[in-house]
């Protein structure tokens, strides 16, 4: 009967233990429980291209300080290549205006520049804000100086006006005008 007495003690203390465990449990788990409502989080926007006439895309008119006919431009999002450009002689230039805007939530920066080489010509620079192809050089322009790698944008209003421009480099008349088409630029750009 000692042995009867021990057992009943033994499994009632067990019943007391896991039904205390099984309470404990609860509890923590009741504890640890976490809700969230009525959270708004305001999403991060990203919207940086070049724009004409307030669209993405279009075309750029190009205008020439030295009498040359200059055609357009085309404009996307992220290129600008020039149309058909006639160039003769030294100071012979065209050029196009366009304007990057950022009109998105978070600051950016240019992470690079890729160049397109007019049709059929080879040209040295390439990657950069100038484009050397034989007698006729290409630059993208902020104010007189070439644009570089890491400018930098304001989010939501910053904005920038940007030249791009032909100019004939030779040093002398060229019998026949130099005719080139399809020189363009291509920018990148990352968060700062």
């Amino acid at each position: 009967m000692k042995n009867r007495d021990n057992l009943t003690i033994i499994v009632g203390i067990l019943i007391v233990a896991i039904v205390g465990l099984t309470i404990a449990y609860a509890a923590l788990s009741t504890n640890l429980k976490v809700t969230y409502s009525n959270v708004t989080q305001n999403a991060a926007t990203w919207k940086v291209a070049f724009v004409t006439a307030d669209s993405v895309s279009g075309t750029a008119a190009g205008t020439s300080a030295t009498g040359r006919s200059c055609g357009t431009a085309a404009v996307t999002e992220t290129t600008v290549t020039v149309a058909k450009t006639v160039l003769s002689k030294p100071s012979d230039a065209c050029s196009w205006a366009v304007t990057v805007k950022n009109t998105g939530s978070i600051a950016a920066k240019l992470s690079s520049i890729t160049t397109t080489a007019p049709s059929g010509v080879s040209c040295t620079g390439t990657n950069t804000g100038s484009l050397v192809c034989g007698n006729i050089t290409y630059q993208i322009l902020k104010g007189s100086a070439v644009l570089a790698k890491d400018e930098s944008l304001a989010a939501s209003t910053g904005s920038l006006s940007l030249t791009v421009k032909a100019t004939y480099t030779g040093t002398s008349v060229n019998a026949s005008a130099v005719t080139q088409a399809g020189a363009g630029f291509t920018l990148a750009w990352g968060q700062a």
